[in-house]
């Protein structure tokens, strides 16, 4: 019994793929070799690059690839060839490629080694480019994709996450993609855009000088100059379709006269070879074709009714129309082509079809059988429609949602009543919408073509939320909830839509309806226990929107306290009682709890509202001066962003990576931020998301000195009424940008309404005390009240938290301005040092130019501190050293980074050649000569 494909699949892969059989005959293609080659030797020099072989099937992709291959000695390759059979087989292509890894290294990756469907793809992608790493020490590694187009989806989004982490790694990754790229799927067209360095070889048919070569290598030699002219001329050159021809021995012989008729088609052709074959082997091949994968000879025999199918085989073997390959005692045959496969299939009679799908269920695993006894069938069948659906329950309770879709999708097409039919592919499409929201849109004509019903009320909801249709969204959600509440039988179907609606008014900003819906959900009993777990995060969130962040961690109280102690399912839950502390004011409980949902992240755990835990871990790492770390959290975002891209997210992650450029006094990159954050603002509908963006073009304002640009961003969100519940809630990161912009502005009364409204929406938040009294002397100093505005500076100082470095250098930079200014020199140059150190730490360049010009202005001159400052060091080059600073060796921060040792061998190297250290205890000395300000 042939369990599946697994492992012999993979076998019989390679086996063809890396180089076939012996006798296997390869011509022409001098150029795209040589493309190739240059390829890999740029790649074997450290430099990743993408190669994308598209062409027809059957035309010599995969020949190519591995002839070239082939050609350069000490390569790792690793081969996969995606299967439309295997679409719904997540990570099946990543299970193909690790197989080709040494065991050993594998085993130190738990994910790859072990049963992946429940990670998320990236933490699977992280595990990859980990191995990868590894792997580069015994040379440069190949990783060969064959057919692309019918790769799994999840195994694509973790190849997106590798394959973008690659930098200086000795990386090749060879695409192979019937037809033309540009009919992909725009998440396989993503993967391919992960490399920069790219390059693409279109395969067309061989020219005609390359037909006689090919001929004498399967042993025809009596074709003359016209023979091989007309062969070309009916084949195109199409590498298969010769092939078939060639193998024709008769045909052959008629090509020698000058009305020799040739085929009209590849099919044509291989159902002239299958026709001169003896009955038996067409019996095999014909079975083969049905079972569409390898299938042991015994096995094979015994089921296409053939006594010696060893024999049987042999002139379909000669014929260049199956493979037996060596080695395996099982004696697994396959057919050599697709298209071999594809045309010795449609030749097949619909009652033949039948007969050999019944046949094939003896001779597959179960997983395989099912799709062979629904082909079997020429009539509906409830029985196996039933089995189907209980196969699929199981499957979705096991989180295999896409595979439990298209066994229900199967089932409805095998059921007799339009009822059962309509509930089996409604579920089916709720199925895909919760496993992948753009996915499940492909069934979107069918759900509308159904019967009213809260299924279909609740998909299409769904459906309308995922397309941006809010509105719409909630009114069939709302509509489907009211018609299945009440029944029984429809109550776990009730509870997941009051759990999808409790999400929904989270994100417009309804918290009240959010906390009500997400009770009444998880008062039904019927929600797994992740969903349930989302479920009181989503009333958590509603709590704080109501009534403040302290009353959404009350609501978050079943967690441990200890961050590290939380489980896997409730990683959604840790990450926002870290945004919840954030909003309370605790930084760095904050930055504990957000950094350990996105280590549970790396295990494998699923970050089911999305992305934002990586944007607040940044801006909590912002005002608690671990502006370093930005850089790291805020890179790591968009590389999750590239597995799930979620639009209306990109403006607070454009936010989170733009405010330390800005700080930094990069406005270039500061501003490409910011401007993508409106890019992405302005075609969404949530007011929250505008605030985001105003924020990232008010940091950038800020680093220039540009108080009406920043007053003129956030101007909109002056007014209160103009606010909803989540605007509010974020209030405290946004409005001390906005009372900065009014008051540089010299708009004093506008900037006193909102420093009163911050005053007392946050007053309790510790890190913004100095914020408080920083903004109130100022708007004192506006007023003309100098006293008043040093009374209220040294308050900030004396009772204001150093939670925050940001706001603590402010305060102590406007405090020393304003003692100068009015005579006491020596009292403002200690507060100016201060704020000098806080600054450097920082490496916030433009305040700290505003700071020493305050020291001068005390008859204060400051040296130049080292010859190369570490701002000239490059955001990765900041990273690595950031990281080795704190004692990592190079494995851990590799792994931190998510990229390969070898990049942090390479980015050390830089740095230590840039600034002629050497070793990292001189590399300490400079990070910390940087931070430190040179004396005055």
């Amino acid at each position: 019994m042939v369990r599946g494909r697994g492992a012999l699949l993979h076998w019989i892969v390679t086996f063809l793929l890396a180089g076939g059989p012996e006798e296997d005959v390869f011509v022409g293609r001098a150029a795209e070799l040589a493309q190739l080659a240059d390829v890999l030797a740029r790649a074997r020099r450290g430099q990743p690059w993408l190669v994308i072989i598209e062409g027809e099937s059957g035309v010599g992709k995969t020949a190519l690839a591995r002839r070239g291959l082939a050609a350069e000695g000490g390569l790792n390759v690793w081969w996969a060839r995606a299967d439309p059979a295997e679409a719904d087989l997540e990570y099946g292509i990543v299970g193909q490629l690790v197989a080709s890894a040494a065991r050993r290294v594998l085993a130190r990756y738990p994910l790859l080694a072990g049963e992946m469907v429940r990670s998320s793809p990236f933490a699977v992608g992280a595990q990859l480019l980990g191995l990868v790493g590894d792997e580069q020490g015994a040379g440069p590694v190949a990783l060969v994709i064959d057919d692309v187009q019918w790769a799994d989806r999840r195994s694509v989004q973790a190849l997106s996450f590798t394959l973008r982490r690659l930098s200086v790694d000795a990386v090749a990754v060879i695409a192979i993609v019937r037809g033309d790229r540009d009919q992909l799927d725009p998440l396989a067209r993503r993967m391919l855009l992960s490399v920069p360095q790219r390059h693409r070889i279109v395969v067309r048919g061989l020219a005609v000088e390359d037909v006689a070569p090919l001929a004498a290598g399967l042993g025809v030699r009596s074709l003359g100059a016209g023979a091989v002219r007309r062969l070309h001329n009916r084949t195109g050159g199409h590498t298969l379709y010769l092939r078939t021809v060639l193998a024709d021995a008769d045909g052959v012989q008629r090509l020698a006269g000058e009305t020799a008729g040739l085929p009209a088609s590849l099919a044509a052709a291989v159902g002239d070879q299958l026709a001169a074959l003896p009955g038996p082997a067409r019996s095999l091949l014909e079975l083969l074709a049905v079972v569409d994968g390898p299938v042991p000879l015994a096995l094979l025999g015994g089921a296409a009714g053939v006594a010696e199918p060893a024999a049987a085989i042999a002139p379909a073997i000669r014929a260049g129309l199956a493979d037996l390959p060596p080695g395996e005692p099982a004696r697994p045959v396959v057919l050599r082509h697709a298209l071999q496969r594809d045309a010795i299939y449609a030749g097949l009679a619909a009652d033949r079809r039948r007969e050999l799908h019944a046949r094939a269920v003896t001779v597959v695993g179960e997983a395989s059988g099912w799709a062979h006894r629904v082909a079997a069938l020429d009539r509906p069948d409830e029985g196996l429609a039933g089995q189907l659906e209980r196969l699929a329950a199981g499957e979705a309770a096991a989180g295999r949602l896409p595979l439990a879709a298209t066994h229900l999708q199967w089932a409805a097409g095998i059921t007799p009543g339009r009822a059962g039919r309509e509930r089996r592919l409604l579920t089916a499409a709720l199925h895909l919408t919760l496993a992948d929201e753009a996915r499940g849109l492909i069934l979107r004509d069918a759900a509308e073509a159904a019967g009213p019903s809260p299924l279909r009320s609740c998909v299409l909801g769904m459906m309308a939320i995922t397309a941006g249709q809010f509105a719409e969204g909630e009114r069939l959600l709302n509509e489907a909830l009211a018609a299945a509440r009440d029944d029984p039988d429809s109550r776990p179907l009730a509870a997941v839509i009051a759990y999808r609606l409790a999400g929904t008014y989270g994100l417009v900003g309804d918290g009240e309806k959010g906390m009500t819906f997400g009770r009444w959900a998880l008062g039904t009993g019927c929600l797994d226990a992740a969903a349930a777990s989302q479920t009181r995060t989503l009333v958590a969130v509603g709590a704080c929107q109501v009534a403040g962040p302290r009353a959404g961690m009350a609501e978050l109280g079943h967690l441990n306290p200890d961050a590290a102690q939380v489980g896997m399912v409730d990683a959604d839950g840790l990450s926002f009682r870290g945004v919840f502390r954030l909003l309370a004011g605790d930084l760095g409980q904050a930055v504990t709890d957000l950094a350990a949902s996105l280590k549970l992240a790396r295990r494998g755990a699923t970050l089911t509202l999305g992305l934002r835990p990586y944007s607040y871990l940044a801006l909590a790492q912002y005002l608690a001066g671990a502006w370093d770390d930005v850089l790291l959290t805020a890179d790591h975002g968009f590389s999750a962003a590239v597995i799930h891209p979620r639009y209306y997210e990109l403006p607070l992650l454009h936010l989170a990576a733009g405010c330390v450029p800005a700080g930094r006094g990069q406005a270039e990159e500061a501003g490409r931020h910011a401007a993508l954050a409106e890019e992405a603002a302005a075609s969404l509908g949530y007011a929250q998301e505008r605030v985001y963006a105003a924020m990232a073009r008010a940091l950038v304002c800020q680093g220039s000195g540009d108080y009406p640009g920043m007053a003129d961003a956030l101007g909109p969100w002056q007014d209160d009424a103009a606010l909803d519940s989540r605007s509010r809630m974020y209030a405290v990161l946004w409005r001390p940008l906005l009372a900065e912009g009014l008051l540089g502005s010299g708009q004093a009364d506008r900037a006193a309404a909102v420093v009163a409204r911050l005053a007392a929406g946050s007053g309790q938040v510790g890190y913004l005390a100095p914020a408080l009294a920083w903004l109130e002397g100022w708007l004192a100093e506006l007023r003309g009240a100098p006293q008043e505005a040093l009374r209220a500076y040294q308050r900030g100082e004396d009772t204001g938290h150093a939670d925050s470095p940001v706001y603590t250098a402010r305060l102590l930079l406007a405090h020393g301005r304003l003692l100068r200014r009015t005579g006491n020199r020596k009292d403002a140059a200690g507060r100016l040092r201060r704020a000098t150190t806080l600054f450097a730490g920082l490496r916030a360049a433009p305040f700290l130019a505003r700071a020493e010009e305050e020291l001068a202005a005390c008859g204060l001159r400051r040296q130049h501190a080292t010859p190369r400052s570490a701002l000239e060091m490059t955001d990765r080059e900041t990273e690595v050293a950031h990281l080795a600073g704190q004692g990592m060796t190079n494995a851990e921060i590799a792994a931190e980074l998510f990229i390969t040792p070898k990049a942090v061998e390479y980015h050390l190297g830089n740095i230590y050649a840039k600034f002629a250290v050497k070793g990292r205890h001189q590399l300490r000395r400079l990070l910390d000569d940087s931070r430190r300000p040179a004396p005055a």
